[in-house]
């Protein structure tokens, strides 16, 4: 069953799809702009603050949409259109479920992928480069903003607040979690970890559509993806 209609409400699917279009548009042509002037063919090549400072074309949609359909097609309020709240106990909850996730991921995921001919040592391979970079503490400090804070922060409002309360809003709560969290597999752009990405996606879903709250979404984001650079960096 679809969600009750607020008829203050007029966004929908449409503005998820600008948000997720609009920031990878503009990130791939800053990006490439960055690339010509930098004088670099690969973005592996640039630095890794200058792959973080990439991050905010993107960061631009995926939060800026969000923000202007909320004041303009929405109740203005951030919080009531998309959950955007806390509670205490949305930390040790969406901690334990973010480390849980990373967890069982690292026991489970290796046996699948190798029974279905897969390498999965290909899974974490783009997050391994990336995290060969940071060799100083300026590139420690720029990769934990870029993956734990900002990526946590962001893409639980663009995927857990617009995406999935769109869907959710035309086709139910389930519908809304697992096409969300599909998006969410989808836009990392990484093949191999795609199906983990999803499942992820999934829980975090769950912990959003539960509560009504990104709270505790938003927390195991950062606990999925801090785990994952503290076993990169040691």
């Amino acid at each position: 069953m679809a969600a009750p209609v607020d008829q203050r409400v007029r966004w929908g699917m449409g503005d998820a799809l600008a948000a997720t279009a609009i920031g990878i548009a503009a990130s791939a042509v800053i990006g490439g702009i960055a690339l010509s002037i930098a004088g670099v063919q690969h973005s592996e090549d640039l630095a890794l603050w200058a792959l973080a400072l990439l991050q905010v074309p993107l960061w631009l949609g995926l939060a800026g949409v969000p923000v202007y359909v909320s004041r303009h097609k929405g109740t203005g309020s951030l919080a009531d259109d998309f959950g955007l709240r806390m509670r205490w106990v949305d930390v040790p909850v969406g901690l334990a479920a973010g480390l849980l996730s990373q967890l069982t991921f690292s026991v489970v995921a290796p046996p699948i992928y190798r029974a279905v001919g897969l390498n999965p040592d290909k899974i974490s391979a783009a997050s391994e480069k990336l995290a060969g970079k940071a060799n100083d503490p300026f590139g420690v400090l720029c990769l934990f903003l870029l993956t734990v804070v900002g990526a946590a922060l962001i893409e639980e409002l663009c995927y857990r607040g617009l995406w999935l309360r769109s869907i959710e809003r035309r086709f139910g709560t389930v519908a809304g979690v697992l096409l969300s969290a599909l998006v969410f597999g989808v836009v990392h752009f990484e093949l191999y970890a795609l199906p983990l990405l999803a499942v992820f996606g999934v829980v975090l879903g769950v912990l959003a559509a539960r509560t009504g709250r990104l709270g505790p979404a938003i927390w195991a984001h950062v606990a999925f993806n801090l785990t994952a650079l503290v076993n990169l960096l040691r």
